[in-house]
């Protein structure tokens, strides 16, 4: 029991534990991007639609199944001044659920409200590192900054994001989405895009939508609605470039196979030892069933006997071993601020896998005895 204790926590500990790593690099890598459709256009195929617009985004909500919330976007560069200075920053306006792309916690302040969102006010949120030229602290909160040309007030503070398509914000501003087109239209010699033009869209989905047939099906309504047919060259792409979706897939593959073998060999390893102990066990009760094969006993009982046993004992040990193995995996996480993933299939395996190895052993042992002397076998 101990052994095959001690085994089923190690694996459980071990899976736990790796598979709570897996989900963290995961999360610093992908954001909420792992499940999210950006939609850019095709700068190697124009069309006569041009950009994303924000009526491409109200038809494939009520289009596209799947989606839990979306976001347009608008991007661009303006001048700001502050403290005697003037340099150029990165601008974004946002219309929709923009917080699970800017995917970072506010240091100070507040969101944006849906009203603001929809209208024209002049506030705006600010990324760590230019709050940290900005000021020092709670100053910067309330207090007014120019961007092209325009004032706006200071409502929120982001900290560090969370995952790697996050830090664009960092060094940025970010308006409401009206608001900000009138920050990047402060350059005389440049064309400024209709209102409803975005540079992106994106659309979360949900966990059990397949993503390459949600591309298939927003390019299919895309090229409706731009006139393109099939033949042609897509004019709209379904990925984020500064998330590099489709390359983190693969490298998430490969780390969850690195994961699966190191627990595989554990687990291996754990069940070799267990089988080793229980061959080692029966065998040395050869006496005892020397005397009951000597006393009318047969074959087919013997292995009944250690079947049984086998079984309870197998059993038993599983369960210690899973609650043992998990609670360590919680107190680990407890103390190094780490997420725990308990997968139970790997769980159950490593238990079926015990339990089955546990049964040959034993019952390879126990007929292994039956096939002896009794008379030989009561000598040891």
């Amino acid at each position: 029991m101990t052994s095959l204790a001690v085994a089923v926590a190690c694996v459980t500990f071990s899976a736990s534990v790796l598979g709570g790593f897996s989900k963290q690099m995961e999360r610093l890598a992908f954001g909420d991007y792992g499940r999210a459709l950006v939609v850019r256009a095709n700068p190697f195929a124009p069309s006569r639609h041009g950009p994303p617009t924000l009526n491409d985004r109200t038809v494939l909500l009520e289009t596209l199944e799947g989606v839990q919330s979306s976001a347009a976007w608008v991007e661009g560069v303006a001048s700001i001044r502050f403290a005697r200075e003037t340099r150029i920053v990165p601008v974004y306006g946002v219309l929709g659920d923009y917080r699970k792309e800017i995917d970072a916690p506010l240091a100070g302040g507040r969101w944006f409200t849906d009203q603001e969102l929809l209208g024209l006010p002049r506030v705006c949120l600010v990324g760590p590192t230019l709050a940290a030229e900005l000021a020092r602290g709670d100053e910067t909160l309330d207090s007014r900054l120019t961007v092209g040309g325009i004032q706006c007030r200071i409502v929120g503070v982001l900290g560090e994001g969370r995952s790697r398509p996050a830090a664009r914000f960092a060094d940025a501003v970010i308006a409401p989405f009206a608001t900000a087109r009138r920050y990047l239209a402060d350059s005389p010699s440049e064309t400024p895009p209709a209102l409803r033009d975005a540079d992106w869209l994106t659309f979360f989905m949900e966990p059990d939508v397949h993503m390459e047939d949600a591309r298939y099906e927003a390019d299919r309504i895309m090229r409706q609605l731009a006139g393109v047919p099939l033949s042609r060259e897509a004019p709209f792409l379904f990925d984020d470039p500064a998330a590099l979706v489709r390359e983190q897939d693969v490298q998430r593959r490969l780390l969850t196979r690195l994961l699966v073998t190191i627990t595989s060999a554990a687990l291996i390893a754990c069940v070799v030892g267990y089988a080793g102990v229980t061959f080692s066990t029966t065998l040395a009760r050869r006496r005892e069933i020397a005397l009951r094969l000597a006393v009318g006993g047969v074959r087919r009982d013997i292995w009944k006997q250690f079947l049984v046993e086998q079984i309870l004992l197998g059993t038993t040990a599983s369960v210690i071993g899973l609650c043992a193995g998990l609670a360590g995996a919680v107190v680990v996480g407890a103390v190094w601020h780490w997420p725990i993933f308990l997968s139970w299939t790997g769980a159950a395996l490593s238990i079926g896998v015990g339990l089955l190895v546990g049964v040959l052993a034993g019952m390879g042992a126990a007929d292994m005895a039956a096939k002896t002397s009794p008379a030989l076998a009561a000598r040891g």
